[in-house]
């Protein structure tokens, strides 16, 4: 089963903006603008240009001929000639603005949406949600009503048990006016029998600023009435802002400060501030509970739980709920719920998601540079080889060999590009057309012909080290012992590297295996690079005078090039590539000499062992992250259903 890439899901009920990415069953909350949630105001210029994220107090602000709105979803109510801008195009330019920070933080675009919108909307608000999704070039959304999203939010992560035919109770606080919800669940999802509005005079937050305003100032303040006047002006919107911020303060801490525009002093708010402030809504909870059981024509032995979603911390509300509904309430203030339960929704990949064992490739067009990149490494191992074996000094008496002074370090690095080699040929198969064992489709997939190439590359280090080792000792009429310690030294741990990989790529999900094939390619140029400066530098060193002119150039450059070749392997980022290439490069060529040459061509080798390990980790990482989440989720869900069985 395909996952068809990655799903972004908007939450566009909740009083701030929040998005989660489903990247192959791992969820990954969207930072806009560098946070998790983005206040929902726009700001639109005479120019049509669109400002996103601009909150109560910055509208206040703005010039006179920029238009303010503040809550861009609720316009799709109002029909075009009753607002100033057309609400599709903001809502459109909202969605395209969360989509490009999902695409610059998960490096693709995503190729479904999930949309959260209120309980209650009709086909005409939904065709208007379409239409300013397809304005913004995304694809056809689909729409989850905000009590299923917290309800399967809050099913998946409180361990709760809602089985075919039971009901939930879900309460939106955070929103004006507050709502209450019933749920029946079904195998395909949730459907709402009943929707109860419960009628406030105000906000919570417009209610707590009455409260502070009128504790703090005098009855002669004009504050106060102008507190209760429809049309808030700037000092008013103020007030009610700092009072939203030291709400959510109140998460974390029993008394918050709340600012007054001058001259009046601050003055603070506590949680008994809130729930004085919640009164009016905790009268109202037992009435309407029992409108809407008899709406949805359930008694309360069908509820199995309530589901709260609240604006900061309420006791009383969680309290009062289980008390009407009869079943045990459960709070939810996590900001990304109602996009992770929509997600779970709509998604159907975070059971299991396509692997590239799954996905069968396409047939490609095998390309001249491909088989260039292979030809290259193979010919810089074997020249290696040629100079290491036929370079060397041999000392012999009475036609027996006693000595062999070779570069030992060149010997390795021509085993290890012998590796190196068939990590290239390895990294084609994927690409190209090879026969394998046919899938049902008569396929090979991807994941098969991987592992087949990646175990030859495996099985191939070894065998390319005892060859050449073999083949130096041959020519040089020498024991074996010292040559086979560095060709198997340098091949055994880039042949380990390519099995891990080799039974690991298979299980990388489809959506990532497009970058991991690319990341996977050999550089050749560096390698390239790094063949040549070793050639350079032996050649100046073997068997030829110091003083010859020429030669001391000749090594002092081919130092350099390995020093290149080695700080363009060692990292990815070109920065710091530049940075480390062009200090190895002169560093290397001021202590060139015969006795360190073995050291300038370790820390190549090195560097290119780096680079294995690292495309291993990297492979590992992508193939069993979101199998450890998902263990790790279950777990937790484990413990928290055993915590809920005992608490009940």
């Amino acid at each position: 089963m395909s996952s068809g890439g990655p799903r972004l899901s908007i939450d566009l009920t909740s009083p701030a903006v929040a998005a989660t990415v489903d990247r192959s069953g791992t969820r990954i909350p969207v930072l806009i603008g560098g946070q998790l949630v983005l206040p929902p105001g726009v700001a639109v210029a005479p120019n049509g240009h669109l400002y996103f994220g601009v909150d109560a107090t910055a509208g206040q602000t703005l010039p006179a001929d920029h238009h303010f709105v503040p809550d861009p979803v609720s316009q799709l109510r109002a029909s075009p000639d009753q607002t100033e801008v057309d609400p599709v195009d903001v809502v459109g330019g909202l969605l395209r603005h969360v989509a490009e920070h999902a695409r610059h933080q998960i490096g693709q675009a995503v190729t479904g949406l999930t949309l959260t919108i209120p309980a209650g909307w009709g086909p005409r608000r939904r065709d208007l949600l379409n239409a300013a999704a397809t304005r913004a070039d995304l694809p056809p959304p689909t729409l989850v009503t905000a009590p299923a999203a917290l309800a399967a939010y809050a099913t998946t992560t409180l361990g709760l048990t809602a089985s075919a035919g039971t009901c939930l109770l879900v309460c939106h606080a955070d929103q004006h006016p507050p709502t209450l919800t019933v749920l029946q669940t079904h195998t395909d999802g949730y459907h709402e029998p009943a929707i109860q509005t419960i009628d406030t005079p105000h906000d919570l937050d417009q209610a707590l600023a009455h409260h502070v305003i009128t504790a703090a100032t005098t009855h002669d303040d004009p504050l106060r009435h102008r507190i209760a006047q429809p049309d808030a002006d700037r000092e008013v919107t103020a007030v009610r802002e700092a009072v939203r911020q030291a709400r959510h303060a109140l998460t974390t801490q029993d008394r918050a400060p709340v600012l007054l525009p001058a001259p009046r002093q601050p003055t603070v708010i506590t949680r008994a501030d809130v729930s004085t402030a919640m009164q009016p809504l905790l009268q109202q909870i037992p009435t309407a509970v029992d409108a809407i059981l008899d709406a949805a024509d359930i008694t309360r032995d069908h509820l199995v739980a309530v589901i709260v979603r609240q604006p900061g911390p309420v006791p009383e509300l969680v309290e009062t709920l289980t008390t009407a509904a009869g079943a045990t309430a459960r709070a939810v203030e996590h900001p990304h719920a109602l996009a992770d339960g929509a997600l779970t929704l709509t998604t159907t990949t975070h059971h299991r998601s396509a692997t590239a064992a799954d996905t069968p490739l396409p047939r490609v067009r095998l390309r001249i540079s491909d088989l260039i990149a292979a030809l290259l490494l193979g010919g810089s191992s074997l020249a290696m080889l040629l100079q290491a074996a036929y370079g060397a000094d041999v000392g012999a008496i009475d036609g027996r060999v006693i000595f062999v002074n070779t570069s030992l370090s060149e010997l390795g690095a021509a085993s290890a590009f012998a590796v190196l080699t068939a990590y290239a040929v390895a990294y084609l198969a994927p690409t190209t057309w090879l026969a394998g064992p046919p899938t049902p489709s008569g396929e090979p997939t991807a994941g098969r012909l991987i592992r087949h190439a990646y175990l030859a590359a495996a099985a191939s280090g070894p065998v390319a080290g005892i060859l050449y080792g073999l083949a130096v000792g041959t020519v040089t009429e020498f024991t074996y012992r010292p040559f086979l310690t560095w060709t198997l030294g340098w091949t055994l741990p880039l042949a380990a590297c390519a099995a891990v990989i080799a039974l690991a790529a298979p299980h990388i999900p489809a959506d990532d295996l497009p970058a991991w094939l690319t990341r996977a390619k050999p550089a050749t140029l560096h390698a390239t690079i790094g063949t040549t400066g070793i050639l350079l530098m032996i050649t100046s060193m073997s068997q030829m005078p110091a003083n010859r002119p020429g030669v001391g150039l000749v090594g002092i450059t081919g130092a350099a090039l390995i020093g290149v070749a080695t700080g363009l392997t060692i990292t990815r980022i070109r920065a710091v590539r530049v940075i480390i290439a062009t200090g190895l490069a002169i560093g290397y060529a001021l202590v060139h000499s015969w006795p360190n040459h073995n050291a300038l061509i370790l820390g190549y080798l090195l560097a290119l062992t780096w680079w294995a390990i690292h495309l291993t980790a990297h492979t590992l990482r992508l193939a069993f992250s979101f199998r450890v989440k998902a263990t790790l989720q279950r777990l937790s869900g484990d413990r928290n259903q055993t915590s809920s069985q005992e608490t009940q």
